[in-house]
């Protein structure tokens, strides 16, 4: 009897920078880059969000590859840059605003605007729970799985809640923040 082989690989990536104003294709460290191929830029301003504060992404364009067909499973990853060295154990916490919706305002789960600001919504138990990077002493801190996603709609935004006891790097110098979602697509090989 042939079997087949199940592999993965990658399909477009999610890239969450400020591309308004500090991050350019790439961090300007290349070492501290988690950018897998051209992916797909969406607005979130990560500078200046307070210790205990949290942030909101732009909403995603359409996750679909083809037609109405979307990657189910998503590998989140995140480099952060703090003001300060935050101690070892505090986290970075991460949602998902799930929609069914591209527009902004519509759909939204929590709270969430569908729009790039802050989320001050007391509603991050209505949000999907991605998971979270902990730190090291370390201003920059990079993990490149901090979990993983089912997306159960083409749309939604990425939500950051600042737990490292610091503020993170102001505008102007947040050129190093970034946050990808994966997509991680099965490959099924032929039957040998």
């Amino acid at each position: 009897m042939a079997t087949q082989t199940v592999l993965q690989k990658y399909g477009t990536q999610l890239l969450f920078a400020d591309h308004a104003t500090d991050f350019g294709a790439a961090p300007a460290t290349a070492a501290n880059s988690l950018i897998i191929g051209s992916p797909t830029d969406v607005q979130m301003n990560l500078s200046v969000i307070a210790n205990g504060a949290a942030w909101q992404s732009a909403k995603t364009a359409t996750l679909a590859d083809t037609g109405a067909a979307w990657p189910m499973e998503w590998v989140l990853g995140a480099c952060m840059e703090s003001t300060a060295t935050p101690a070892a154990d505090v986290t970075f916490d991460f949602y998902w605003n799930a929609s069914p919706s591209a527009t902004a305002g519509v759909g939204n789960s929590g709270g969430a605007s569908g729009t790039d600001l802050a989320y001050t919504a007391v509603g991050e138990e209505q949000l999907i729970r991605i998971g979270s990077l902990t730190t090291v002493a370390n201003v920059i801190n990079i993990s490149a799985n901090i979990g993983t996603i089912w997306l159960p709609h083409l749309y939604g935004s990425l939500v950051m809640y600042n737990n490292s006891g610091v503020a993170m790097v102001a505008d102007a110098d947040a050129d190093e923040i970034h946050c990808t979602l994966t997509p991680i697509i099965p490959d099924v090989q032929a039957a040998a």
